[in-house]
């Protein structure tokens, strides 16, 4: 059996990397994305932490992230694939928290650094980690 720390171990280094591919080219690549999604659902698998609630949990993220490109505003599909990522870790339970820490988090940051524009990955780590450890502890 996969243990949950490794789990979570898995989500922090890939929310470093991430974060900082999001910092240094303004992008979170598909090639990255999708290997590493199917990996953290074969360990939530092997978990039994995968049900069809975190793939709801992801179509909820992504229906929500598709408003902000609806819109045209400075959001692309990297964040979108990257907050469902980022749900089917939090899952079902915490996705409400997970929108509104990862939105909390990025007024925050544009209001501190005084930037209309920033990049949403490390906002969407924070605050994933934040739920994720707010509902398992």
């Amino acid at each position: 059996m996969v243990s949950l720390v490794v789990v979570f171990v898995f989500f922090i280094l890939t929310a470093l990397f991430i974060s900082y591919r999001d910092i240094r080219i303004s992008m979170i690549e598909d090639r990255y994305m999708i290997p590493l999604t199917v990996l953290l659902a074969s360990l939530l698998y092997w978990q039994n932490e995968l049900s069809i609630e975190s793939f709801m949990a992801a179509a909820i993220v992504v229906f929500l992230f598709m408003i902000p490109i609806f819109f045209n505003m400075d959001f692309g599909g990297g964040d979108l694939r990257y907050g469902a990522f980022c749900a089917l870790f939090v899952g079902l339970g915490g996705i409400g928290w997970f929108v509104m820490f990862s939105g909390l988090l990025q007024l925050l940051l544009s209001l501190i650094l005084q930037k209309r524009s920033l990049p949403f990955a490390p906002a969407m780590s924070a605050a994933a980690l934040g739920t994720y450890g707010v509902a398992h502890l």
